[in-house]
């Protein structure tokens, strides 16, 4: 043993604390959250047992599993995912506050511009068809990994075999915030830590892309302008791009258009075609969606479009003559 002079803190007594990275990407203790699934103590006894274990429990905001060894917790209700650890407390440790924050756009976003309303950045295989009708495009990037997950749930999850000319994402920093903030403000009126999202597929017209990539799509059309709605008066959403598709008007240079949007479908009920909110003439918002089947949901109609984040715009190519 070497004797420096240097004297060494013991801190196998020192205590732990467990954190989980919030929505706007800051650890945050979990005894801060206001729904919090378990302390520091009782997560710290379980690691010390187990630091390979699994724990499954329930709780008021749904069914949870926490997965030691891989620092995960997951929602088993809505399949969501958020990472957790474990450090050694700080001398005043630290909260963040998430909703008083401007929610901070994916990580993934690239060369993000305030000034502007929205920015796409294109995905694409062929570099000689792109959508001219949105024309603050990014320079062109291929072959990503990004690319590749929008295709394979597409073809897998979407069911849908057409070939894609190309992937525009959509970067609107006002509507992103928007949506975190509906998420937010659901989980707090209905006491919840988390609240079901679906990746989901709407057809449109090429000419409709510039004001849905500004605007958001608009939940509340008069009837006049409306098509068939059978389940409410809301914006139409599928679980299959392959349905989608079937909605889209083939534009002039052969293609056709459908968004890839993430949903706040939250608890959903089934739709009629005279309801103007989820929740009919009621008082009560027990609802957030309408669908044509509440058991095995296909299409979902929604009325508030801050429930809405129009992700992607996929473009296809017709091999068939669609109109």
């Amino acid at each position: 043993m070497f004797d420096d002079g240097v004297e060494f803190m013991d801190t196998s007594d020192t205590p732990c604390s467990w954190f989980y990275k919030a929505e706007c990407g800051v650890w945050q203790r979990v005894e801060d959250e206001p729904f919090s699934f378990m302390s520091s103590a009782q997560l710290e006894t379980y690691y010390i047992r187990n630091p390979y274990g699994v724990i499954n429990m329930t709780t008021a905001a749904g069914h949870f599993q926490i997965n030691l060894a891989a620092s995960i917790q997951v929602n088993l209700n809505t399949g969501q995912t958020r990472q957790i650890k474990r450090t050694f407390l700080t001398e005043n440790g630290f909260r963040c506050k998430c909703v008083d924050l401007s929610p901070p756009p994916p990580a993934h976003w690239e060369n993000l511009d305030p000034k502007q309303p929205y920015q796409v950045l294109i995905l694409t295989k062929l570099q000689n068809k792109t959508l001219t009708s949105l024309n603050q495009a990014f320079p062109l990037r291929r072959h990503t990994s990004e690319y590749q997950a929008i295709e394979c749930f597409v073809r897998n999850i979407g069911l849908l075999d057409e070939p894609i000319d190309s992937i525009f994402r959509i970067q609107n920093k006002d509507l992103w915030e928007l949506f975190c903030r509906k998420k937010i403000q659901l989980m707090r009126i209905k006491g919840q830590s988390a609240i079901e999202e679906q990746n989901l597929f709407h057809g449109t017209r090429a000419e409709n892309l510039h004001s849905i990539s500004t605007f958001n799509f608009n939940c509340r059309l008069s009837d006049s302008k409306r098509g068939l709605h059978l389940y409410g008066k809301g914006t139409y959403f599928a679980k299959y791009a392959s349905y989608a598709f079937n909605y889209s008007k083939k534009t002039n240079w052969g293609t056709k258009i459908i968004v890839l949007a993430r949903v706040i479908v939250g608890n959903y009920t089934q739709g009629h075609e005279d309801y103007c909110t989820p929740n009919d003439d009621q008082d009560e918002c027990i609802y957030d969606s309408c669908v044509d089947d509440p058991i095995f949901p296909k299409t979902f109609a929604i009325f508030d479009s801050n429930q809405i984040y129009p992700e992607y715009v996929l473009q296809y190519r017709c091999t068939y003559n669609f109109q």
